[in-house]
């Protein structure tokens, strides 16, 4: 008997089991294996296997996997499947196609179960001759495993979410800043070349870059150094792009942006996500990794692009002179820190935080205009132009009941160009159906009008541009981020989490 296929609450906290899942392999990969932080996302492996049982999902819970993607029920799970690159790799290494995971399955076991999936000298632990002895002597009982082979094609669905291209050029981009984050954290020399690679690999079908923004939105794991920090890297490489940068600087814009965070590797891992508030120690600490950033780079032995440098030492400065680091000297963010600093910003006012709901964009650039002295006003032009009020990427719902994606700008800020997921109603759309349309152009008869921004979150209705009042009194940028964290006033430097 087939199993009916979840709802979407149930196949969102699916998606939140392997979203730890990833997490915790990440963790294995970048601490010892004994640590405080792989031991608790163990736990949260296990918590979130148990939060699945109790909500009524059949267990044990079976996850498919390929090359690119995890699965449940054939269902893909893009967003997990963002950061997993290295897990993916390994699990296939192994020739593995299908994990499987008992309720009864506790922290302690399932990190012994890494220590097969995960040691090089465990490759063949797997291999069908090996596999029951090594379960049997590592103890792992409540998590099992299915090999690939020619009779069982059906443990690795092909029904795809996003094309297969899209994700595998966002996996490289997350997998090269994890391995650069594991090579910091460890003193060792970096993977300029591996960076730079990715981001010049996602740039060859940029003619489509809904797609990336689109995954990228997705992307629950480690919010704030790898998925902002590849966020933050997209953000830039379309503005840069849509002034008109060459190839070789949007390459050099990419890797400084995917790379400024850096610094976050030196920041003790419990301050860094810290769910609650900060102590005022806690917020120098924070405040300490654009330098430490700097230093990093500046200390290794092949010499690292100025721009790189720059944009990890001058990210939270303003034009104003203020932000931090301080200097002893004034000091004039370069071109390119000037545009991450904008994109930094912007991502965290409309990413989901532990502290603080998100922004949308409409919201955020409101509360960034409100700021202007912070930001360079000729980037903060172009961000708005050309990421658009409601940038490509963002879902919407039309006032039929339609929902769709914004692929495309227009001359209009609120009238953007849309991919349809759905008919009128959240109805399917019909087969001869051309999917997309534009906002406030007629199309079979009617006139698609927005009635609603979606986050993560929560649903808005479009507000009216001109009531964004540039001088009003909400949040500013740096309260915005910091949402209930502990802040130290404007005197102390904006600090802030991003």
């Amino acid at each position: 008997m087939t199993a009916s296929p979840l709802t979407p609450r149930l196949l969102s906290a699916v998606a939140d089991f392997a979203h730890a899942l990833v997490q915790a392999s990440f963790n294995r990969a970048l601490h010892a294996r004994d640590s405080d932080f792989v031991r608790e996302s163990m736990q949260d492996v296990v918590a979130a296997l148990g939060t699945l049982s109790s909500m009524g999902v059949e267990t044990p819970l079976r996850l498919q996997l390929d090359e690119r993607r995890i699965f449940h029920d054939g269902q893909p799970l893009d967003g997990p499947s963002l950061q997993a690159a290295t897990l993916l790799a390994q699990c296939a290494e192994r020739d593995i196609a299908v994990i499987a995971f008992d309720e009864r399955l506790d922290a302690t076991e399932l990190n012994r179960f890494f220590d097969l999936l995960t040691s090089p000298v465990n490759v063949e632990a797997f291999a069908r001759h090996n596999r029951a002895a090594a379960m049997c002597a590592f103890d792992v009982k409540h998590v099992k495993v299915t090999l690939r082979h020619a009779a069982d094609p059906g443990d690795r669905s092909r029904t795809l979410g996003a094309p297969d291209e899209a994700l595998r050029r966002y996996q490289g981009l997350a997998d090269a800043l994890q391995n650069n984050h594991r090579l910091a954290l460890h003193d060792h020399e970096l993977a300029f070349d591996a960076a730079a690679d990715a981001v010049e690999d996602s740039l060859r079908p940029l003619d489509e870059p809904s797609l990336l923004l689109s995954l990228s939105m997705q992307d629950d794991v480690d919010r704030f150094t790898i998925g902002h920090s590849v966020r933050v890297a997209l953000l830039a490489l379309q503005v840069a792009r849509g002034v008109g940068a060459s190839g070789d600087q949007l390459v050099r814009v990419g890797a400084a942006a995917l790379m400024h965070d850096i610094g976050k590797s030196k920041v003790p891992q419990e301050v860094l996500f810290k769910q609650g508030r900060l102590t005022p120690e806690e917020w120098q600490a924070m405040a300490e990794h654009p330098r430490l950033g700097a230093e990093i780079l500046l200390q290794q032995r092949e010499p690292v692009d100025p721009q790189t440098i720059s944009a990890a030492f001058c990210h939270h400065m303003t034009c104003s002179g203020g932000g931090y680091p301080r200097t002893k000297t004034p000091m004039q963010p370069s071109a390119t820190s000037r545009l991450i600093r904008v994109c930094d910003v912007f991502e965290a006012l409309t990413a989901v935080r532990p502290y603080k709901r998100a922004l949308t964009p409409i919201e955020a650039f409101a509360v960034m205009r409100r700021e202007a002295n912070d930001f360079d006003p000729r980037w903060l032009t172009n961000a708005v132009r050309v990421l658009g009020l409601i940038p490509n990427g963002s879902r919407v719902q039309l006032t039929d009941g339609s929902e769709g994606v914004v692929v495309a700008q227009t001359r209009a800020l609120l009238q953007p160009k849309l991919r349809l997921l759905t008919g009128p109603g959240g109805a399917a759309l019909p087969a001869d159906h051309p999917g997309e349309v534009t906002v406030g152009h007629p199309f079979e008869g009617q006139i698609p009008m927005l009635a609603c921004v979606k986050t993560a979150d929560r649903e808005l209705p479009l507000p009216d541009v001109d009531s964004l009042d540039p001088a009003g009194n909400g949040p500013t940028a740096h309260d915005a981020c910091l949402g209930h964290g502990h802040s130290r006033g404007r005197d102390a430097g904006h600090v802030d989490r991003t």
